[in-house]
């Protein structure tokens, strides 16, 4: 009878423990708001941000986020792109020519000034080193996992990073 009064008690503790934490811990630390996507000139001028979009609005769009059109969001979201020029690097199949592509997908709130080059209030950077730095379904996967990752580890401020290698293309 006593022993199962405790587990009883156990049990409702962990309940409440459960309840209180339930935002953070099901919804990711940042929840489900309204978003704005703010691209850089270049990436819209050269055409760069019809590869962007995409991925990033499905993203944060499938996480329960709401896209906004002007006026109203309570987050600005935006992406940086980097890739290398390339270096010889040993492989699995000898010496290859490999290179490096980055992408932080930055989340800031509506009313921080995203500096020239891009830095986010916060953002989250995912790599991948890739024999081809040009494959569009590599890149849509880092956005959709940079985005994801995002979202998983917002805190205020701050990069976080994490490796991309999972979408490197099998061959």
């Amino acid at each position: 009878m006593h022993r199962d009064r405790t587990i009883a008690s156990i049990a409702f503790l962990l309940l409440v423990i459960l309840l209180s934490v339930r935002g953070s811990a099901w919804a990711g630390p940042l929840g489900p708001r309204k978003y704005i996507i703010q691209m850089a000139s270049s990436q819209v001028d050269s055409g760069y941000a019809n590869y962007l979009v995409p991925s990033l609005a499905k993203a944060f769009d499938d996480a329960g986020f709401t896209a906004m059109r002007g006026p109203g969001a309570d987050i600005v979201v935006n992406i940086i792109t980097n890739s290398d020029v390339g270096q010889w690097m040993a492989t699995a199949k000898g010496k290859e020519w490999m290179y490096t592509v980055t992408i932080i997908v930055g989340i800031s709130p509506e009313d921080y000034d995203i500096p020239y080059e891009g830095t986010p209030k916060f953002g989250a950077e995912v790599s991948l080193v890739t024999p081809n730095g040009d494959r569009e379904d590599e890149l849509a996967c880092l956005i959709t996992l940079a985005a994801k990752t995002a979202i998983a580890q917002y805190r205020p401020q701050g990069i976080y990073k994490a490796s991309g290698q999972q979408c490197l293309r099998k061959q």
